[in-house]
């Protein structure tokens, strides 16, 4: 026996005994006596064991349900509902701080076991309450018997438990990654209740798989709305590009953008003169608003300082015109076609203002969220694209009308217009190839992350379970036969011991995924528009990750791999150029065939060669390699955009020189010289 069996009473007990008989047997009622006091531990420890069993029991069946499904009004409905039910209380509510309004808690989730008063839809203020405060604070659970006679309790919250019928309540803040995403309200109605520890516990136990619950809702309810905003936005672009008809494309653009804002009016506004006068050339409005066609021109208000910020990229997002700080006159203009609130993004034009495109809510003020700003801008650059891509048109058809002498110089820029819009199309579909790859690096993320948040509450699952066993092991050395035969069978020693390790060996598979979406994500690069600094090296690496798939056996790949410095530039762009380049590696490399990437330093500017030992380019058609629409491909294998598009982005775009070395039977050799700073120019080397 242990030393903790060793100095139980029972065993002070037993000395005791022994020295008051001087050693004599004990009598029979001191042995039934020692006998009830054993059975009595004994009970006690197996009701402690019962009930941690009976606590885990429930905390998992709670959380698995909760975590089978993303929908959010599920995940709090069900978090009630089991709650309420397992602590027969009167009423279960959960409030949620939602991303867009992270000063107030709404409830979103509930569950009533008698005809109580409901809190459902109800937004709480907590940044200034201080009970809420106080219980954000705390970080276990808060339980109060009598709630009413809770110390400072206000007057005002006094009257909203007592209209909720609240005697007695327990509450917890959920915490995702230290930050409170929830809270969980438990209420009496009917009586005062004291609430006891293991209700306590059980309630903490499900709040921490919650919170997590709510933060996977929340990313997923994100990750649906853009996939559906992005798909909208080329459902819109699609439309207005179909056509080259200038009206056509702006009427369309109000239409769909109405129906994607769901607001009052639409319009798009064209400026017509130096003086920064114009008018509404297209609207879309619902009833029972009036149609702004034609009077904004009547707006005296618009000066030349506001068309230079729109010039300069200026959005403006007014969520009411009475509170916005506008002219006096510029107020009373917008109360005139009942405008209440305002969203406005220049189409800008090769540097020029051609005019504005604005949603408009005429029936209350509306507070514009991030997302609307961002995607009404993303179509005012469409339709900017589209505008151009009209105005191009229609000076093609009037130089045709013109004169006929004009035929050849007409060709061109018909030619033109196509290469740009092939060209476009092209760089869309690699742009859509980067969204794919980052939606579906997005999508695993999520899920990979929903699985290795739960693993350290997996590996401490298994520890509990393991310190449940040996201590049954201690109380009970000799089990009944049933048992020990289940123990043999089941091997329960080799699983307590291996169970550790494939927790740990789930870690490290999920860690590994992890890299490879964050690799996927450094491919795509949607979230940086903008030059930056960046590793050449992990944009390649990137590349081949996004190949691997077209790598056939046989074909062998060497990385000579440079000292380079980061250089600013496109990331996204410039990938784009490196999955091109490689693709036409392994069209060309055959079977067996060996392709080398290699790169180096030279001044400022650095130096990627990509090679392959394939058939090569013949020397007559090296100096045509870079035209639009030029390939030694069969008919429905290539484009004849993607070196283009190559020779765009590295000479146009980044100041930079494409170069291509090949012979006949030699394999050819394509070498990307960028300049380190986008300051610097290879054009002089």
């Amino acid at each position: 026996m242990s030393s903790e069996v060793n100095s139980s009473p029972l065993h002070s007990h037993c000395q005791a005994f022994s020295l008051e008989n001087n050693g004599t047997h004990p009598a029979e009622g001191e042995l039934l006596e020692l006998e009830l006091y054993k059975r009595q531990r004994h009970q006690n420890l197996t009701q402690q064991l019962q009930q941690q069993v009976q606590l885990s029991k429930l905390i998992n069946q709670i959380s698995n349900e909760i975590r089978s499904t993303l929908d959010l009004e599920e995940i709090l409905n069900s978090a009630c509902r089991l709650l309420g039910q397992a602590l027969k209380c009167s009423r279960a509510s959960i409030l949620v701080v939602e991303p867009d309004e992270e000063d107030s808690l709404t409830t979103m989730g509930e569950y009533n076991q008698g005809d109580y008063p409901s809190q459902l839809g109800s937004k709480i203020p907590f940044r200034d309450n201080p009970h809420l405060q106080a219980l954000i604070a705390q970080p276990r659970a808060l339980a109060v018997t009598r709630f009413l006679e809770f110390p400072g309790l206000t007057e005002q919250i006094r009257e909203v438990a007592q209209g909720l019928q609240i005697r007695s309540m327990m509450a917890l803040a959920t915490r995702y990654q230290g930050k409170v995403n929830g809270i969980i309200g438990l209420h009496q109605c009917d009586r005062e209740r004291e609430w006891t520890p293991w209700e306590m516990e059980l309630l903490e136990g499900v709040g921490s798989q919650l919170a997590i619950a709510i933060n996977q809702a929340w990313l997923y309810s994100e990750t649906r709305r853009q996939v559906e905003q992005e798909s909208l936005l080329r459902l819109v672009t699609n439309q207005i590009r179909s056509t080259l008809d200038l009206q056509t494309i702006l009427q369309t653009v109000v239409r769909e953008v109405r129906h994607l804002l769901d607001t009052d009016r639409v319009v798009i506004y064209q400026f017509l003169d130096a003086n920064w006068q114009g008018e509404v050339v297209v609207e879309e409005v619902i009833s029972p608003w009036i149609s702004a066609l034609g009077q904004l021109s009547q707006d005296n208000c618009f000066s030349a300082k506001y068309a230079q910020q729109y010039q300069g990229g200026r959005v403006r997002a007014i969520h009411n015109i009475f509170q916005a700080g506008l002219d006096p006159c510029h107020v009373r203009f917008l109360e005139r076609l009942q405008v209440k609130a305002n969203l406005i993004v220049p189409i800008v034009i090769r540097s020029k203002l051609w005019g504005l495109l604005i949603a408009q809510e005429c029936g209350a003020p509306r507070v514009w969220q991030a997302w609307e700003t961002e995607l009404l801008q993303k179509l005012a650059d469409q339709v900017a694209i589209a505008i151009q891509q009209a105005q191009l048109y229609t000076q093609v058809q009037t130089a045709a009308a013109q004169s006929q002498a004009q035929a050849e110089t007409l060709k061109a820029t018909l030619e033109e217009l196509q290469t740009t819009q092939m060209q476009l199309l092209q760089s869309e579909k690699l742009s859509s190839l980067g969204q794919m790859v980052a939606g579906v690096a997005h999508e695993i993320n999520n899920a990979i992350t929903f699985i290795h948040a739960n693993l350290p509450y997996a590996q401490r699952y298994t520890t509990a379970l393991n310190q449940a066993i040996a201590l049954y092991e201690d109380c009970c050395p000799n089990p009944p036969e049933a048992i020990a035969e289940l123990i043999a069978e089941q091997e329960l020693g080799y699983v307590r011991e291996d169970f550790p390790k494939l927790i740990s060996s789930m870690e490290e598979g999920t860690k590994r995924i992890r890299e490879i979406v964050l690799t996927l994500r450094n491919f795509s690069r949607l979230d940086e528009a903008e030059r930056k600094s960046v590793d050449l090296h992990e944009g390649i690496e990137s590349t081949l990750l996004i190949l691997q798939h077209r790598v056939k056996t046989g074909v062998k790949i060497d990385k000579l791999y440079g000292e380079l410095p980061l250089v600013e530039c496109h990331a996204g762009q410039i990938n784009q150029v490196f999955l091109n380049l490689l693709a036409n590696a392994l069209d060309a490399a055959g079977e067996k065939a060996n392709i080398t990437i290699q790169t180096w330093h030279e001044g400022d500017r650095v130096v990627v060669s990509i090679r392959d030992d394939g058939p090569g380019i013949p020397l007559e058609l090296q100096e045509r390699i870079f035209d639009p629409f030029f390939t030694t491909k069969e008919v429905g294998k290539g484009t004849g955009l993607g070196l283009s598009i190559c020779y765009q982005i590295v000479v146009k775009g980044h100041k930079g020189r494409l170069q291509c070395c090949s012979q006949p039977g030699a394999g050819a050799e394509f070498r990307i010289v960028l300049p380190v700073s986008a300051c610097q120019s290879t054009a002089t080397h």
